[in-house]
Order: C-alpha cells, then structure tokens, then sequence
C-alpha cells in the first residue's frame, strides 16, 4: 500500500458524507456504493493511505464467484463473461449470481456456521425439518429481520416447523441459549452477565434476568425419547424404531403458563432476591433504564422480545448483520470481533459502520440487496491486500488475501469433478421426518403416553410399506426407507455441494479436514490450513477421482492438441490462460510423461488456487 506526503484537507468534505436515514429504494445500489467508497477513501487519506488499484478481470470473475456462490467459475462461464462487452458486465454478473441457485448452496454454508446448524442435535434427534426452512427462506431472499423474528417465535413439533430447531438448539440451557442469541445477532457480549454483573461493560446480571423473563413462559421440549419409547416398545417395534418415531413429535417449543423467570438460588445483589419473580425489560444502550414491562400477556412476551430484537430502532441488529456480511467480502470486520459491538465507536471506522449498518436499514433488511451495494463498491472490486502487521487497523484500501473457505474448496473441486451441475442438485430429507408427524396430540408424560400406545402403535404400522410389522430387529431406516442420500458411498452420489452433504460432515472427510465447524460452536469454521488439508489435497480421495476421473480431466483429453489441453485446465483450475512460460514447463512435463492428470494436481495444489485474490 502506497503512501503520500501530500497534507489532505477533508474535514469540509466529512460535512456532506454523515450517515442520513435515505430511503434506498428510490437510491441505486451504485450511488450506494459510492457512499461506502467516499468514506473508505476520505479515511484512506486521513491515513496517508490510497486505496489499491483495480482488480484485474481475471481476479474480479474469479473472487466474485467465490464470495457470491462459494465455487470459482466454469469455462463456460468464463467464456460467457468475456463475450460480454458491455461496460457495466460486472454489476450484471453480481446480479446473475445472486439470483443463482448456487448463492442459496453458498449462504445456507455460512449460516450453518454461524447458527451452529447440524443434521444432529443431542436428544432431540434429526434436524432436517430446519435445513430445508432455512433453504427455503434464502431461496426467497426472506428479509434479514423476518427470518430471525421466524427463528425466535417458533411454536410447534420439529416436525412440523423446522425453525424450532434454533430455539430447541440450546433448551437444556435456556440462559446460555439468550446469550447465544444476544451475541449472534445484536453483537452483544453478555455471557458474563449471567453469572455476575459485566466487568467491562454496562451489562448487570439483573439486565440479563430481565431479559430472561422474556422466554420465562416458553417451554422449549428436549424430550429423551428413549424412555418413553422403552414404555411403548413391542415384540414389533423396537425401542430404537419408536425413538426415531417420537423424537419429531416430541421435541417442541410451546407456551407454558406454569414458568416463569426467577433470580437465581445465589444472587447477591440487593435489588432483588434469589427467587424473586423477574419482570421483563429490555436492556437500553444509552444508559437509560426502560420500565419493567407489566401489561404485555405471557403468551406475547417471546413476540414482543422478538420485535424489540429486530426493529431498525434497534442500535444493534442491522450493524451487527451488516459487520458480518462485511467481514465476508473483506475478510476482516469494520468492528472486530463480530460478536462484540458493545463499543461501536471502537471500530476501525465508525462512520463506516454506521453507514454499513443504515443501508442495511435502507433497504428493508434485503440480504441480496445489501451484498450487491457492497459487491459493487471500488473497495470490494480492488486488488487484495496482505494482512496489516499485529497491531495495526486494516482501513479497507482493497478485500484482504484470503484463503478460501473447506466449503469453497470443496465446491470448487466438486464443480471439476462433476461439472457445474452440481449447483441444481439438491438433497431434501424433511419429507422423511413430516411423514412421522402424527395426526393427533399425544401426552409428554412417560407414563402417561401408555395411554396413547395403541393410537402410536397403529400409525407406526400405517407407515411401514405392506402395513405389518415383520419383525422388531429394524433400526431407524424402518421409518425412513425412502432416503435418497448415500453419503456412505464413494463416487458421484457422494460429489455434491457441502451444503447438500451431512452438516457436519464426519471429522475424517475433506470438509473437516480443510476447516468446516464442527457446529458446536458459532462461527468456529477455519480457513488456517495446516499438514493435514495439505497431505488431503495432495493424496486424499477426492484428489485422486479427479486425476483419473473427473469431468475436466475428460474434456481436456478430447482436446485437439496438448497446448489447447493446458489451456483448458488452467482456465478451469485458475480461472486465467497461461502464461508463456506455464504453457513450456507444462509441455516439457507431459513430454516426459506426466499425465494431465498430474496437470491438474499440481494447479490445484498452488497457492493460487487455494487463496482468494
């Protein structure tokens, strides 16, 4: 990054650029994007800083592919963008892929990451109900501040409302649940303030009870089926079979006018008393206490805390989205860490992240129309910058270098290896759980289900193919003949989008070994690289089924001669021709008897595959 000694005079210019609540819809997403540039560059020269130089065609195709549907590019989509002269064909590609199939693959990835999204969740059994929601609410670009108000309200059996699943997530912990949401999406680091209050901001544990009390009348229902399934169990049914039939039923989020929030048995404050009843109220950042809310009934109480979370009144909820959206492209966050804006003058740029958070605002919580006012700045579409030394801000002059993500390693692998099909295959296993959803109420009591057993045990037997049970001996594939997933076994059925595998997959698989989260905790992905993701890349199964049998490997050997053959695989690996120099190292090595499957190897084990520019 270049300096300059010049003295830059631009306070009187700082005047026309504060941060207005402007309707955006009557704005166009460019002149959006020119407030971000304007800002970026009077900060760059306050920092004797000038922003990078643009990014080359070849570098802008390549990252906006990556960032925007998680895979680099085709030939073919190569060659479509290049054939393309008119002179705005990079806000026009922005558009065509954010409307694409493969932008749902890409985001369903990075929310699985950051709302710790998995096909398990310990005692409460598949969560496949709630990928499918999710999918689907990305599919029609559901606005940022419905979904989340989706995710809070939930009420019903996982079965049969696949967004309980958030809330079910954590409902053996209902305050580390709270604090988990208040964290994920306002930002707000309070996980100390359950204990005692915070040492280092305006959080008290009395805060945090408050707002508690806003979840005090809800149920969240982490049944262990196998206990009730041990009741119900046959010489037909076995336990294991009733344990997959009831989990869908039995996990549930409800209204429970039985509960309330407490002050715990070792509160030790004096404005109130461990047992105490807790009145709800919302924390205020501006240091003013709000009143204890009183006339709202129980049963509202979730909605209510569900509108104050999400409205644009809130300080917190749209930065807190638009930060993280930012970090996406740019590899770092205005405000880091992304799960702590209890400063927002402490970010790197505050009048940046003001302006972020009000066009997210602006344009009604639109995630798509957020990320193409980003997409579309000079910043974003600047060559890449290095990771500032320790210490020092990084102030935006272009995206840093990044490496790519296991999710974008993957997909990009599994495009060569299949073709880019892959973006319209797509897996859907909640047909397999709403079909165990039983037409009738049942009790939750382990005893009392006893009651129920004949009604549970007819519908059991309406769901097996013939309508008899044959024998008890059947695990849970009883229920659930009419998968289609054969993630076990290896080829094609096994080449698909990370989004459409297991989530997570096994500790074993690429993804893993390349970075996916485990999902146990958010944001916990990890694109470091290590021995491992270089040992897989170089002689992991994967790597070899592309070699010897790929779809890029055989298309380039139907090319007419091995220059046109290089051509072709560099132009699928790297997404750019070769150099003259590529092109002799790579003929000298075939004529020495390397296959173009080694070709290929050695492309994909560069640095320039692996890494972002």
């Amino acid at each position: 990054m270049a300096t300059t000694t010049r003295s830059i005079r631009f306070s009187i210019l700082l005047l026309g650029l504060t941060v207005a609540a402007t309707n955006l819809r009557a704005e166009k997403p460019i002149d959006a994007s020119s407030r971000i540039d304007a800002i970026i560059q009077l900060d760059l020269k306050k920092h004797k800083l000038k922003p990078n130089p643009p990014a080359s065609e070849v570098q802008f195709v390549r990252r906006v592919y990556l960032d925007v549907i998680g895979r680099i590019p085709s030939d073919e989509e190569l060659a479509k963008f290049f054939a393309d002269t008119r002179k705005d064909r990079r806000a026009r590609l922005i558009d065509e892929l954010l409307d694409s199939p493969g932008h749902e693959s890409h985001m369903f990835n990075w929310l699985g990451d950051m709302l710790r999204v998995k096909d398990d969740y310990y005692r409460i059994g598949k969560t496949w109900t709630f990928h499918t929601w999710l999918k689907s609410q990305l599919r029609e670009n559901r606005p940022w501040d419905e979904l989340v108000h989706k995710l809070l309200t939930a009420e019903g059996r996982l079965g049969e409302n696949g967004a309980t699943a958030y809330l079910l997530r954590d409902a053996s912990m209902p305050l580390d649940s709270l604090s988990s949401t208040l964290t994920t999406f306002l930002g707000a680091n309070v996980a100390c303030a359950q204990c005692h209050d915070h040492p280092f901001a305006e959080w008290t544990q009395r805060d945090f009870y408050e707002m508690a009390s806003f979840f005090g009348s809800t149920a969240f229902d982490r049944v262990d089926t196998r206990k009730p399934a041990l009741t119900l169990r046959d010489k037909n049914f076995s336990k294991a079979n009733l344990v997959t039939l009831l989990q869908p039923n039995m996990e549930r989020v409800i209204f429970d006018s039985t509960r309330s929030t407490v002050f715990p048995e070792d509160y030790a404050y004096d404005d109130g008393k461990p047992g105490d009843s807790v009145r709800p109220r919302f924390i205020s950042w501006d240091g003013e206490k709000e009143t204890p809310l009183i006339d709202i009934r129980p049963q509202q109480l979730r909605s209510h805390f569900a509108d104050w979370m999400t409205s644009p009144e809130n300080p917190r909820f749209a930065a807190a989205i638009a930060n993280r959206l930012w970090k996406k492209f740019f590899g770092v966050a205005v405000k880091e860490p992304v799960t702590d804006l209890d400063d927002l003058d402490d970010a790197t740029n505050p009048e940046l992240l003001r302006l972020i958070a009000q066009l997210m605002k602006d344009v009604d919580f639109d995630i798509r129309e957020f990320q193409r006012i980003v997409l579309n700045t000079k910043a974003y579409q600047g060559q890449v910058s290095t990771t500032p030394a320790e210490g020092e801000d990084f102030r935006f002059p272009g995206p840093l270098l990044r490496r790519m993500t296991a999710e974008q390693t993957w997909d990009s692998i599994v495009l060569l290896l299949r073709g880019s099909e892959i973006d319209e295959l797509k897996t859907d296993n909640a047909p397999m759980m709403e079909r165990l959803v039983f037409p009738f109420e049942i009790t939750h009591d382990r005893k009392g289900i006893a009651e129920d057993r004949e009604k549970i045990l007819d519908f059991a037997k309406s769901l097996l193919p013939d309508g008899k049970a044959s024998n008890g001996a059947g695990g849970r594939g009883l229920f659930m003949k009419s998968s289609k997933r054969k993630v076990k076994r290896r080829g094609e059925d096994t080449w698909m989008r990370a989004s459409e595998l297991p989530q997570p997959m096994p500790p074993t698989h690429f993804l893993r070994i390349a970075g996916q989260s485990a999902r146990e905790v958010a944001d916990d992905g990890s694109t470091e690289g290590g021995i491992t993701e270089s040992l897989a890349m170089m002689n992991g199964e994967v790597i070899e089924s592309l070699m010897s049998n790929s779809s890029v490997i055989k298309t380039a050997g139907r090319k007419n001669t091995q220059v046109e053959q290089i051509d072709f695989l560099y132009r699928n690996c790297l997404s750019r021709v070769p150099s003259k120099r590529d092109t002799k190292q790579c003929l000298a090595a075939l004529n020495e008897g390397l296959a173009l499957g080694e070709i290929a190897w050695a492309l994909l084990n560069s640095r320039e595959f692996m890494f972002i520019q």
